[in-house]
Parts: C-alpha cells; sequence; structure tokens
C-alpha cells in the first residue's frame, strides 16, 4: 500500500491520521458513521492514551498495523497480508481488494466473538449427502439459498452480508476466513439473485470441505469464475454445482432459439422435475451456452420478487447471539451489514 504523503502533527493527531486514511480510501464520513463508535469524539485523541484508543478501533476494524497507525511517518500497512489467498482475475491486484479483505476479516472476526461459546464447528458433508439432508428440510422442491444458510450456521459457519463498504473501493464476490478453527464466509456481492448468491456460498464451503484453509489463513474470490480451471477453485465449483443440483454438471441448452419468457418457462418445468432451483437452471444454461443477457433476464423474471439480501439478514438474525457482544461490537456489526432488525434476542425457526 503506498504511504500517505502528510505532514506529522503532534498538535491535532487526529487530525493527521484521518488525512492517512483517507489517501487510501477511509474517507471521513466512513470512519464516523461506520469505525468508530457512536460515542467518540476527536478530543478524546488529545492525550496519547485517546488517540490508541482510536488507533486500536481502526486497526481491529479495517485491519491496518497498530503501529503503523500511530506512527505519522509511517507508511499504512495491514496487520496480516501473508495471511490472505487471492483468486482473482488477471487485472486485478492484490491491492485493488486489501481494504475490503481486512474491512471482512475485522468484521468476521467480531461475529465470531459471539459464537465463542457456541458448540464447535462441524464438518461440511459432502455435497450430495448435504443435498439429501437439505431436501427432506425444505419447503420447496429443491435446494435454496434459505437452506444452504440455515444449516451453514448450524454447523458453527456464520455467513454474513458486508453491505456498507468505503465508497468507491473494489470488492471481492466473497472471502472465507479462519477465525481459530472456525470458518466465517462474509458475502459482498450486491447481486438480488438468491440462486447467485446460492452459489456463491456453496462455493464457499466448498473451500471449507476441501480444507482449503488453514487457521488464520483467509481466502478471497475476487471473481467466481466458474469455469476456472485452477484447482482450488474447481474444487469448490464442482462442490456447489453438485449441492444445487445433485450432478457435476447439467450442461443446460436448446436446440430451439428462445427467448427470455421461454428461458424462464423451460427453468421452471425443469427444476420441478429434477428438484432443482429454476433460477440455477437459467444460470447453467447462460454458463452452458454464454447466452448471458438471455440467462440473466430469464432470472429476473423467476426471482424478481425475492432479494437474497433479506435471506442472508435473516439468517443472522435468527443465529447470532448479539448479547454476548460489547456495544460496541453490537453496534459495529449492525453498522457494516446493515441488517434490519438487529435486535438482543435469538429466535430460531424453521426457513
Amino acid at each position: 500500500m503506498p504511504a500517505a504523503k502528510t505532514k506529522p502533527s503532534a498538535a491535532n493527531p487526529m487530525k493527521a491520521l484521518r488525512t492517512r486514511l483517507s489517501a487510501v480510501g477511509v474517507k471521513p464520513k466512513f470512519l464516523n458513521k461506520v469505525v468508530l463508535p457512536s460515542w467518540w469524539e476527536d478530543s478524546i485523541a488529545a492525550t496519547a492514551g485517546g488517540f490508541r484508543e482510536a488507533a486500536s478501533y481502526i486497526a481491529a476494524r479495517l485491519g491496518f498495523s497498530l503501529a503503523s497507525l500511530l506512527d505519522d511517518k509511517a507508511a499504512l500497512s495491514y496487520a496480516h497480508p501473508s495471511a490472505v489467498k487471492y483468486k482473482k482475475a488477471k487485472d486485478v491486484t492484490a491491492e485493488d481488494v486489501s481494504l475490503a479483505t481486512h474491512y471482512a476479516v475485522g468484521t468476521a472476526r467480531s461475529v465470531a466473538a459471539a459464537l465463542a461459546e457456541a458448540a464447535e464447528v462441524s464438518a461440511v458433508p459432502a455435497p450430495e449427502e448435504w443435498r439429501q439432508a437439505l431436501q427432506k428440510i425444505s419447503d420447496k422442491p429443491w435446494v435454496c439459498l434459505r437452506h444452504i444458510l440455515k444449516s451453514s450456521w448450524e454447523l458453527g459457519i456464520p455467513v454474513i452480508h458486508l453491505k456498507n463498504l468505503p465508497a468507491g473501493i473494489k470488492k471481492p464476490d466473497a472471502l472465507t476466513t479462519m477465525v481459530g478453527e472456525r470458518p466465517v464466509i462474509v458475502v459482498m456481492s450486491g447481486r438480488k439473485s438468491p440462486s447467485w448468491i446460492a452459489f456463491i456460498v456453496a462455493h464457499e464451503l466448498g473451500h471449507i470441505h476441501h480444507k482449503h484453509l488453514k487457521a488464520g489463513q483467509t481466502l478471497v474470490d475476487e471473481k467466481i469464475n466458474h469455469a476456472s480451471d485452477e484447482k482450488e477453485e474447481a474444487q469448490a465449483n464442482d462442490f456447489a454445482v453438485r449441492l444445487l443440483t445433485g450432478r457435476p454438471d447439467l450442461g443446460l441448452s436448446s436446440t430451439r432459439s428462445m427467448g427470455i419468457p421461454q428461458l424462464a418457462a423451460a427453468a421452471a418445468t425443469f427444476g420441478k422435475s429434477y428438484r432443482i432451483a429454476p433460477g440455477v437452471a437459467a444460470l447453467n444454461y447462460g454458463f452452458t451456452t454464454g447466452e448471458w443477457p438471455l440467462a440473466i433476464g430469464a432470472l429476473g423474471l423467476l426471482e424478481k420478487e425475492d432479494d437474497a439480501a433479506k435471506d442472508l439478514d435473516q439468517s443472522m438474525k435468527e443465529h447470532l447471539d448479539l448479547d454476548a457482544l460489547s456495544d460496541d461490537s453490537r453496534e459495529w456489526i449492525t453498522r457494516a451489514t446493515q441488517a434490519e432488525g438487529l435486535s438482543t434476542s435469538v429466535m430460531w425457526t424453521w426457513c
């Protein structure tokens, strides 16, 4: 990360730190409204202890090393950059997504803290076995995002949706980070389609199933590529497809030309016949044929009343015990996820 060129300001260290952070993408509004606690006032930083307190919040939540935050002559740097594995497109650098990555990891650690006294993490089952189990509790003929989320939380693997990010930064689709022995999945994609997000979450669960991460590591999927031949990505993709369809690949195509309504109708019929979400069928058609505008148009018809963000938020509300968190951590998670209706009571329901 390039150094922020600022002059030291012993008289006003907080102002100098704000300027340095702004230069690397953390603007004052985001720092005030999301990162620093609501009770914070810059006058607190007039003492060395108060300034260190502010720097500690920023370090914990954005991943910067505390030493680089405290030293206004140093370049801002991340505390544990070597622990991150990036799966990214060729035209994307690690630095492009590093701020979003470390911010997501800070949020994941706060969520994991609320589960510290929960049952140990259970292994992610093989996809075919897990699919059969999910179908037994499903309120639909197929496995959908809600079922995957519920089961993942019950395995001790939180799945959270990070929506409130610094303006203008590049964000990955998702990442999985190991907080001790507990995997935490963070979704950052803004797609509304439950079928699309189900594939992203299932892909991350595939990384966990295949043990692609060690304790303390983070694996970042900048953009999940269905056709990737990189070994770990191919294994995660295969897991996701098998979980959602029960097959290694549907390979759906058509011998006749179709418009968006015709593809949507065909996907709905196919889905009911084979217990596969129609949205997943439409996405597979796009992947097989390359006709993505057609597939996405059909997806819009099939899932026009759906919103994956609501499913992600609801699963967190049902399983995250906010009473186990400090007031500051509770406020932080609420701000970062922008999940409506978070409360300190835990509800347990079937999806």
